[in-house]
């Protein structure tokens, strides 16, 4: 369902205060309760202020709901923080960061498909943790705008590895995602992206002009979640 277009946040969003060239700090994968995050959109958006960020994306599985929370949220506090529309998409093949959009991308798709669909919007689509086991990974990396390279969720980190690999390979911008599921681990992937009169996020994103900064998820948070996603799957098969 086409969604209105909102003012004060556009899908392609962009500083215009200053005409110089701006550095913003931006988590751009993190879910809410409104998928399978443990805390709402309002500690998360508080989380991201305290941690120093200019703006966040909330992409939760297979809605936009959380993204257009958070920016009614940001309008009527007044906080000084950019909302990127977005969404983690269950592909066929895997997950996909969609960004810069507001009509929801069909589940199921193909990759390629749903990567037509997103750039006919004006938004941009990322693979999120390519090589990840047990993360709903792609492992490969179609022809996209973008690759997670540094997701925070790891333990040795060699999933990461190889996605910089082969997107260095492939010629792709690289960036960073918290793949927060609690307020506390926003901000530990941050893309900085490099905007100016010419450039918006989302063509700064396309351009890679982009820097990488990140810190591991501690390993606590990590294996609770991988807990909580294995009862459920177990929840699942009980009622089958």
């Amino acid at each position: 369902m086409d969604r209105p277009s909102d003012p004060s946040q556009t899908p392609e969003p962009a500083r215009h205060a200053k005409r110089e060239l701006t550095l913003l700090r931006l988590d751009l994968h993190v879910h809410s309760t409104f998928s399978d995050g443990r805390d709402g959109v309002e500690d998360i958006l508080e989380a991201a202020v305290e941690a120093g960020l200019d703006g966040i994306a909330i992409t939760d599985h297979d809605t936009l709901e959380g993204s257009f929370e958070a920016e009614r949220f940001v309008r009527e506090r007044g906080l000084n923080l950019l909302v990127i529309p977005g969404v983690e998409v269950s592909t066929s093949d895997g997950h996909l960061l969609a960004l810069g959009i507001r009509d929801l991308p069909p589940a199921g798709r193909s990759p390629e498909e749903t990567i037509d669909f997103v750039r006919a919007r004006g938004g941009i689509s990322i693979v999120s943790h390519p090589y990840h086991p047990f993360r709903h990974a792609m492992y490969r990396i179609p022809a996209c705008d973008a690759v997670e390279v540094f997701n925070s969720k790891y333990i040795f980190g060699l999933a990461n590895i190889l996605a910089r690999r082969e997107a260095a390979r492939l010629g792709l911008p690289m960036v960073a995602g918290s793949d927060a599921h609690s307020a506390r681990s926003v901000g530990l992937g941050v893309t900085i992206v490099s905007v100016g009169e010419e450039v918006d996020v989302m063509g700064a994103i396309r351009r890679g002009r982009v820097e990488i900064d990140g810190k591991r998820t501690p390993p606590a948070a990590f294996v609770g979640q991988m807990g909580r996603w294995a009862k459920r799957r177990l929840r699942t098969r009980t009622r089958r």
